[in-house]
């Protein structure tokens, strides 16, 4: 390491698990193989059938609030021993060997880093496993993304990110928490994208369904709602909001005041401008593409909107896609 970053660094990890044990011992092993190999490993099992044993050189810890993975990162936080705290999920992998280490010089390159956060890449041939809909859902996620904080590979000083709080699980309950952190460690200092790679896995475990798309849109805009009503225009500094396509739905809400006046132009910008919101799905290689995604686009703008409403409304995400 350069001589402006600090030798033996205590870093702890925090992975929630949710009592699946299947992914934990691979990236035990990959955290232990770092070239800078981490100070603590803590699995955080909130699951009413938790795990009993972690894997070997990973400590667990039972939270008996089984809410969403926001909690689980709090109470890991809580009980880490580091001065540098690495947010990641089970079905992550790092890029390679130096991963922590690049991301670790990094954080110490400018005065005023608070946090490096990765690149996540779902590989292709992932997402090719997956049924139809379970496409449609990811297709705006594979490729390599510059998401921003994620929770799949994120490197954060401790005292910046516990003087905060860590994760708003006031306001954000399932979706959204992620963004609202970028926005206020940002508050504190530069909050860095990284180019290091963390490899996203995500197995679907379970068949996807289209009414588990539209709930997961559903969740997601009611975020955006929260989002918006606490942060307004600043939401454009995080770098998820370059994706042009997965927010462009957001501006033609603006159209529907005029649909009493105007019925035909403004249903038919929404039908052209949903599809075009959603046009990676089209992508997916199905006679269900043409037959099904015009008009599901359609009806996921309208879900989206109300989701949106309701979180601009309360200023609060507590929906769950699982109800």
């Amino acid at each position: 390491m350069s001589s402006n970053v600090p030798a033996n660094p205590r870093i702890s990890v925090i992975i929630p698990i949710y009592g699946k044990a299947g992914d934990v011992s691979r990236l035990v092993d990959a955290l232990q193989g770092q070239s800078l190999r981490p100070h603590e490993i803590i699995l955080v099992d909130s699951s009413p059938r938790p795990i009993d044993t972690p894997p070997p050189g990973a400590r667990l810890l039972k939270n008996p609030v089984d809410v969403a993975l926001s909690w689980d990162y709090n109470l890991g936080l809580k009980e880490a021993t580091g001065d540098y705290i690495l947010n990641m999920q089970q079905d992550c992998l790092p890029q390679d060997s130096t991963a922590l280490e690049r991301m670790f010089q990094q954080l110490h390159a400018v005065p005023g880093r608070v946090s490096v956060v990765a690149l996540v890449t779902l590989p292709e041939e992932n997402f090719l496993r997956y049924g139809f809909w379970g496409q449609v859902l990811m297709a705006k996620w594979v490729g390599r993304i510059r998401q921003g904080i994620s929770g799949k590979f994120d490197l954060h000083r401790r005292d910046v990110y516990q003087g905060i709080g860590g994760y708003d699980t006031e306001r954000f309950h399932f979706a959204g928490e992620d963004m609202d952190l970028f926005l206020r460690l940002s508050e504190r200092g530069e909050v860095f994208v990284s180019d290091v790679e963390v490899i996203h896995l995500h197995f679907q475990s379970q068949k996807q369904s289209w009414d588990h798309v539209a709930k997961k849109h559903y969740q997601l805009a009611e975020s955006f709602g929260a989002l918006f009503r606490k942060w307004g225009f600043k939401l454009r500094r995080i770098p998820y909001a370059g994706h042009w396509t997965h927010h462009l739905s957001k501006y033609l809400y603006l159209l529907l005041p005029l649909l009493p006046f105007f019925p035909s132009a403004v249903l038919l910008a929404v039908i052209i401008g949903s599809n075009l919101t959603n046009m990676e799905a089209w992508r997916v290689k199905s006679w269900k593409t043409w037959a099904c995604l015009p008009f599901f686009n359609v009806y996921l703008f309208f879900v989206s909107f109300a989701g949106t409403v309701l979180g601009l409304l309360t200023g609060r995400q507590r929906y769950s896609q699982n109800k």
